[in-house]
């Protein structure tokens, strides 16, 4: 659903989009440039939609439609309450995640997101296109080592 979903979505939106000179964010990861234990699945399929994004900022460009992603670290939220307590993984995870940031004191919030979206649906963005902006806190300049799930819990 990481990828299938986002494009028949797309394929829905392009007509609207069109004639509205509209733009398309997408939601990735960092996680798509980084091999980590219990995640290959989903790093593959975030690699995938990083492809098409650029493969449709190509594609739709010329009927002026911009086509980008954000793609965030890690953020406390519940994608993993699968593993067990998420509010004590979400704790030990943020820890260590701050400490493998080059920006300390705190992990992102939602709000950094958000905030990257809106850049890039505004009009200070309108030369953007195809690509993916990183909202991570600088995580992804120092490796790909993470937690495993064992040590999550």
């Amino acid at each position: 659903t990481n990828l299938k979903s986002v494009f028949f979505i797309i394929q829905k939106a392009v007509p609207h989009l069109e004639k509205t000179k509209g733009s398309i964010v997408n939601i990735s990861s960092i996680l798509s440039t980084m091999a980590v234990p219990v995640a290959t699945v989903y790093s593959l399929s975030k690699a995938a939609l990083d492809h098409l994004t650029r493969c449709l900022a190509v594609d739709l460009g010329a009927k002026g439609i911009r086509v980008n992603s954000i793609n965030p670290g890690y953020f406390p939220t519940r994608i993993l309450r699968h593993l067990g307590d998420v509010d004590k993984i979400n704790e030990k995870f943020g820890k260590y995640e701050v400490a493998q940031q080059p920006l300390k004191g705190r992990i992102g919030v939602l709000e950094d997101v958000a905030q990257a979206v809106a850049f890039l649906v505004s009009d200070a963005a309108g030369f953007v296109t195809g690509e993916l902006i990183k909202v991570d806190g600088g995580r992804n300049y120092n490796g790909s080592s993470t937690l495993s799930a064992e040590e999550l819990q």
